[in-house]
């Protein structure tokens, strides 16, 4: 094979290589915000299952229960760790802050400050969110998740 012919392969690689033709996530960063918000939604309303229903089966979560910190693994643990908790959860107003969806594939990676405050008002803490999301069977679905309080400086 010719040095021109091979340069040729070569360079028809790196450009083909470059180009994304996959148009299957075009939207991935909204659709991702849109089932991260309809999870807070639920949340903001005493309602765990909106994380329940956007969770794969091999979902994993850290416990966000201070002195705990706990890996939570499996749907079903998830259920087990969130459903109780509806209760504990106040009705509130919420923000979420600054979102960014980092797209690697079928994997998706969404961070955002999530705040909120009383219906009356009162500030909640803070916290940050990591939510990664994988595409499969033609859907995002939430495989981890991470929440930590923002510290006061």
């Amino acid at each position: 094979m010719s040095r021109t012919a091979i340069l040729v392969a070569i360079l028809s690689l790196l450009v083909l290589g470059g180009c994304n033709t996959d148009t299957t996530h075009q939207n991935a960063d909204k659709e991702i915000i849109a089932l991260e918000r309809s999870a807070l939604d639920k949340w903001s309303q005493s309602d765990t299952h909106g994380y329940i229903d956007i969770s794969a089966d091999d979902v994993t979560w850290f416990d966000f229960t201070p002195g705990k910190q706990l890996r939570i693994e499996g749907i079903e643990a998830i259920r087990n760790f969130l459903e109780p908790m509806g209760k504990e959860i106040p009705p509130h107003k919420y923000a979420l802050a600054n979102p960014k969806v980092q797209l690697y594939g079928n994997t998706a990676i969404l961070t955002y400050h999530w705040n909120a405050s009383t219906p009356d008002g009162q500030p909640i803490p803070s916290w940050k969110a990591t939510s990664v999301y994988n595409w499969k069977d033609g859907k995002w679905s939430m495989v981890h998740c991470h929440y930590s309080i923002v510290q006061a400086e």
